[in-house]
């Protein structure tokens, strides 16, 4: 069969992992998720975000708290000129670019070891492997700069041998550092490897170096741009580590709790020595065992219980793929070790959460399993056994798919389905439901978050939503409509009633959190998958006394 071929049928069975149930899986939006899809659908009708803001760019990473990158919302935009507004719609780019990252594995694999196999090989394994999956079905901004590093990479090794000066590499730099704060470090290790892979091969001349210099320094002042307009606000998110606020208090508890001469504690005691042990630490566990392949992290998002990123078969591959990819080309595998050993940088500098900052080995593990693979199969001699080792890798890797998308579909999905803000959505239909029959629906403890999730469910104008944020930091703390339901910072209590906005009102339906008015009796509840509750609902009537008991 012609590579081409091999390579098509590849695609379309990342394609079909990726868009299979895209609409339904996950059950809900999480809350980062609806940020950049609501944003995205504002600006795409009212040329504004949901803060009010025209075409911001820089200024509004940090507005309100909530850190919104551009490059994923103007990404978006398009798709919401001409597409409704579902979590197909909004789901579908990241899927999209979730397929074109295999393809541009295979060509960036096939550039710098050419090698067809193994090209192929490590396209196949990104295109089923569990940490890109869980990943490319979100909104995530993550996924949008692992594609642009690549198309980077791709690029660059590209332009190389013809003797040009491109800028598209520079450009997708950029767009990856504007994609996701908590990777955008990376841009100056890979543009460094870059270039000691082309100078190590002898392959850039010196109009290309001169175009790579202003490139990187195009790139570094626009994250300097970023950095002086946003200040921590920006660096925060990205280095936790540097940004701990109780670093100094850690710092003097352990000073005093040890012994000895005071000079001796704080030689060994100290910021700085803090910072490396939390890096080193992070760093770490980046490539641990347990979160490779056994348990990943604790948050339900990221991560799906007792399952690392990768196949615990890759194990054995990886450990096996560094001596192979060095036997086809040791300037391109320095370089593919050199991405290995960088990919865990944000996590080492950020910390929690490692699936998302660390993102990037998410396609460099592929080519490593791929070369073990490819280094047991040349091992072994005579055509029978080697046609059986294929096989046998063939069907426990096929086998460890399946138990994944068992895992991913039939457990993971309706059991952490709260991760997802699933509730969130039911609320936001149940509210819409109930203003048919009732004079009010009052959601109490809501946060701007939900009144987003509750926008995005029911389709509501996004000029509306601007003027309800408006409204929040004008008066905060009250209560806010927004289309025909109204939304509250607080829980409701019967004080509550005697204001203007509930005189004319004679029936209400309360929505509020599990932590709100347990003194009085819900007519209904939301729960979890485990029967955990999350909402309670109430049917207050003016002239049904006993339902504002407690209140």
């Amino acid at each position: 069969m012609k590579p081409k071929t091999v390579l098509l049928l590849i695609i379309i069975l990342a394609a079909v992992l990726r868009f299979l149930y895209l609409g339904a899986v996950p059950l809900g939006i999480t809350h980062d998720e609806m940020g950049y899809i609501y944003n995205a659908y504002s600006i795409a009708k009212t040329g504004r975000n949901v803060f009010g803001e025209l075409l911001p760019v820089f200024t509004w990473m940090t507005r309100g708290g909530f850190p919104f990158m551009p490059v994923p919302i103007y990404s978006l935009v398009p798709l919401f000129w001409i597409l409704p507004l579902s979590p197909a719609v909004a789901r579908f780019l990241p899927a999209l670019l979730g397929v074109m990252d295999v393809t541009l594995l295979y060509f960036i694999t096939l550039r710098l070891f050419k090698h067809t196999p193994l090209a192929l090989l490590s396209a196949l394994f990104l295109a089923i492997s569990p940490w890109h999956l869980h990943f490319s079905r979100s909104a995530y901004d993550a996924n949008y700069a692992l594609f642009y590093f690549l198309f980077a990479i791709a690029a660059f090794i590209w332009e190389l041998p013809k003797k040009r000066i491109s800028w598209i590499w520079v450009l997708s730099l950029a767009a990856a550092m504007f994609s996701y704060r908590g990777m955008s470090i990376l841009f100056l290790p890979i543009g460094a490897l870059l270039y000691w892979f082309a100078s190590s091969t002898r392959a850039m001349r010196p109009k290309q170096r001169v175009g790579f210099t202003l490139g990187m320094t195009l790139c570094t002042l626009l994250l300097g741009a970023a950095v002086f307009l946003n200040g921590d606000g920006y660096t925060t998110e990205g280095m936790q580590v540097f940004a701990n606020p109780k670093m100094q208090e850690e710092v003097d508890t352990k000073i005093r709790e040890a012994t000895g001469p005071l000079f001796i504690r704080r030689f060994f005691t100290n910021k700085p020595v803090y910072i490396l042990d939390h890096l080193r630490e992070n760093y770490l566990k980046s490539y641990s065992p347990e979160f490779l392949f056994l348990y990943t992290e604790p948050s339900a998002i990221y991560s799906i219980w007792s399952r690392g990123r990768l196949y615990f078969i890759d194990l054995f591959f990886i450990i096996l793929g560094f001596s192979y990819l060095f036997r086809l080309s040791k300037p391109a595998a320095f370089v593919w070790t050199g991405f290995f050993l960088i990919g865990g940088i944000p996590g080492g500098i950020g910390g929690l959460p490692y699936s998302s900052r660390n993102f990037f080995l998410a396609a460099i593990f592929p080519v490593l399993s791929a070369a073990g693979v490819m280094h047991v199969i040349s091992l072994i001699k005579g055509k029978l056994l080697r046609t059986s080792a294929i096989i046998c890798v063939t069907l426990l890797y096929t086998y460890a798919l399946g138990s994944y998308l068992y895992d991913y579909y039939g457990r993971y999905a309706p059991q952490q389905a709260e991760a997802w803000a699933k509730s969130i959505k039911e609320i936001s239909l149940l509210s819409a439901a109930k203003q048919k029959d009732h004079d009010m629906v009052l959601l109490g403890k809501t946060s701007f978050g939900d009144t987003v999730e509750y926008a995005f469910w029911n389709r509501i104008d996004p000029r509306i939503v601007q003027d309800t944020w408006k409204n929040r930091q004008e008066k905060p703390f009250v209560y806010f409509p927004l289309d025909n339901a109204v939304f509250s910072e607080k829980c409701l209590n019967g004080s509550d009633l005697g204001k203007p906005m509930f005189e004319k009102v004679t029936t209400i339906y309360y929505i509020t959190t599990h932590t709100c008015n347990n003194e009085a009796t819900p007519s209904g509840k939301i729960e979890d998958y485990f029967g955990n509750p999350v909402w309670k609902l109430f049917e207050l009537d003016r002239g049904k006394p006993e339902t504002f008991i407690n209140l």
